[in-house]
This record gives C-alpha cells, sequence and structure tokens, in this order.
C-alpha cells in the first residue's frame, strides 16, 4: 500500500506532461478522389466529408496521432508523394468551392493545417503517420475535414487515394 501511494504522485505528474497513452481507437477509412486539374502542388483540395465521423475527444487529450496504410489507386499517374491537412471546419473565405464537394486553397495559407507528408507507390499500401495541433483541435472538436497537396508527382482523373486501417491515440 505504501507502494501504490509513494507512486501515486509520479503518475500523476506524467499524466500532466502527456505521457500516457490512451488506448487506439479505430477511425472509419477515408477516400480521397485526385484530380489532375485541381490537385496541384500549389492548392490543398479539401473534401467536404467529415473523415472524424463526430467523435470527440476530451479536452485533457492530447498528442493525437493517427497511423495507417495509404493506397494510391494508380491509373497511370505519376503521384509519390503527398502532403495531408485537417481542418475542424470548411473553409467560409479565400478558397474555392468546386459543385459543394470540395474546397481548394492555396497551400501558402494552409500551413496550420499540415498534419504529416504520405509516401505513395501506385497499388500498394504504404504506412503513414499523421500528427500536429490542427489534428487535436478537430478531434477535440469531433469534425476533420481531409486536404491533400501534391507535393512530387502528378495524378490522373479518377485516381484516388484511399487511407485504411486508421488508429488514432492520444496522450494524457
Amino acid at each position: 500500500m505504501k507502494k501504490a501511494l509513494f507512486l501515486a504522485p509520479f503518475a500523476l505528474s506524467l499524466a500532466a506532461c502527456g505521457i500516457i497513452p490512451t488506448p487506439p481507437v479505430a477511425i472509419p477509412d477515408a477516400e480521397i478522389p485526385l484530380s489532375a486539374s485541381l490537385t496541384t502542388s500549389d492548392q490543398v483540395v479539401y473534401l467536404n466529408q467529415n473523415a472524424l465521423s463526430g467523435a470527440s475527444l476530451p479536452s485533457v487529450l492530447q498528442g493525437l496521432t493517427i497511423r495507417g496504410n495509404a493506397l494510391y489507386v494508380n491509373k497511370g499517374g505519376t503521384l509519390k508523394s503527398v502532403r495531408l491537412y485537417v481542418r475542424s471546419a470548411l473553409p467560409t473565405s479565400g478558397c474555392t468551392v468546386i459543385a459543394n464537394t470540395a474546397y481548394v486553397c492555396p497551400a501558402a495559407g494552409e500551413s496550420a493545417q499540415a498534419i504529416g507528408t504520405v509516401t505513395l507507390s501506385a497499388n500498394t499500401n504504404m504506412p503513414f503517420t499523421l500528427q500536429g495541433p490542427a489534428l487535436d483541435d478537430a478531434a477535440k472538436k469531433g469534425t476533420g475535414y481531409f486536404g491533400v497537396q501534391v507535393l512530387e508527382g502528378r495524378p490522373l482523373d479518377t485516381e484516388s487515394i484511399r487511407l485504411t486501417n486508421m488508429k488514432a491515440q492520444a496522450r494524457l
């Protein structure tokens, strides 16, 4: 009993520092359609689809990390890497709305929303890790709209990136 009481302050201090990981939580798969004309290196394209499906995290949680696999469904394009972004709300200005399904924003103004870079290989599952303050914010609000920016290569119309086997884990 004395050992447990002795260790209690240490455990509480670890929790206060964001060291204790929570159990992983599954996140539904997401598919990001690509377009040769919209998905370019100077733009971020956000889908009008909540990828976090209303799941929210208590405000005491921090350091959210999402791990999973990215599958580039290739039909002849040369896409090699993309940067992923997330917003807790869709933009209300400075971006172009495309048929109420996507928002195209200048990449120069989106750096605070960046959550990771994904290396792609045609028709092959590639592991990825996403994290950052924008992801923490989106998770706490229960809404997360993924965006994509091409870093290397060029996609063709009708290609997509499938994000699968995603698991989210935060820290106390």
